[in-house]
């Protein structure tokens, strides 16, 4: 092959080493970060993208025209752009039509099967639920609380071993090697996206990584600290809040209907607040006023101060 695609973990991080003699790119993610992606990554909006390609290279095989080629690169190199994964995708099929032109397309078919191509979506898609599946029972933090190998031979066992909804592992291509000066550990040559995909779910089950389905936005997500956390870090809205900061807002205000204290507090901040924009408090006072009466709000909560002086002060 005239590139090179190898996927690796050190250090407690993933990391994809791809390309050629000229050039090689490195990227790293945090552990599960590229399976995450993937996991909730909306492939079947892409579908019309690898049906293209699928078209162009059917009138390849009889046309033989270059520039249906080129309209197979691009295709490429635009899915390339939406996952890390599909890099490998984009190395492998570049190579592939290289190699048809170079042999002026003999034996073409078995070169640049269309199917290869077509059928990404709906098998990832597949892939996607049964990755889903595989957590839910094996690896989610709610799943039963029992040694993961053995929620996993529960899983796959013999009724369920062949099942469609069940996750097939298969053979991998690994290597062990010298990764940087001082480092050897287990590299994967994969020779298309599904073993990147089997790598990493093995990996996960290997290192026991543990999952949620984040409170906020219902994904799943690596549990990589306080095994407590709700909520994930992806971006949730327009304005870039993370299901992190609308999960603490979401607290907060529900502490707030909770507490008397709170809600009192939090209407006598609006209001004071609304005074800087006509005038009636600078903002220094503002300030002022309000680091007493979070002192204040405290000493209510705790108990050492009545509601109704707390109410009379603000």
């Amino acid at each position: 092959m005239a590139y090179s695609f190898k996927v690796y973990i050190s250090e407690g991080k993933e990391f994809f080493e791809y390309g050629n003699e000229q050039k090689t790119i490195r990227k790293g993610f945090a552990f599960s970060q590229s399976l995450m992606d993937l996991l909730y990554l909306d492939i079947m909006s892409y579908g019309n993208i690898f049906e293209k390609m699928g078209a162009d290279l059917r009138k390849l095989y009889s046309e033989k025209d270059t520039r249906l080629a080129d309209e197979v690169r691009k295709g490429l190199d635009t899915v390339a752009k939406q996952h890390i994964y599909f890099e490998l995708l984009r190395l492998d099929w570049q190579e592939r039509l290289e190699q048809a032109e170079q042999q002026n397309y003999k034996d073409i078919i078995d070169l640049l099967p269309y199917k290869k191509l077509t059928h990404i979506p709906s098998n990832i898609s597949s892939m996607q639920e049964q990755i889903k599946n595989l957590w839910g029972q094996v690896l989610d933090i709610l799943s039963p609380d029992e040694p993961i190998q053995k929620k996993m031979a529960d899983y796959y066992d013999e009724k369920s071993k062949n099942s469609l909804d069940v996750f097939q592992f298969q053979p991998q291509p690994i290597s062990f090697e010298r990764i940087g000066r001082k480092t050897f550990t287990e590299v994967l040559c994969p020779k298309d996206i599904y073993d990147i995909i089997d790598y990493f779910i093995r990996e996960c089950v290997k290192r026991e990584q543990r999952f949620r389905v984040c409170k906020n936005c219902g994904k799943y997500f690596a549990l990589t600290g306080y095994i407590n956390t709700q909520y994930c870090d992806r971006p949730f809205d327009s304005a870039g809040h993370t299901c992190k900061e609308i999960g603490a807002l979401h607290v907060w205000e529900k502490k707030k209907a909770e507490n008397p204290a709170l809600k009192a507090y939090s209407k006598a901040y609006k209001k004071r607040f609304a005074w800087i924009k006509y005038g009636k408090i600078t903002k220094e006072n503002f300030y002022e006023w309000s680091e007493q009466a979070r002192k204040k709000r405290e000493l209510c909560i705790n108990g050492k101060m009545t509601l109704e002086e707390f109410k009379e002060w603000l």
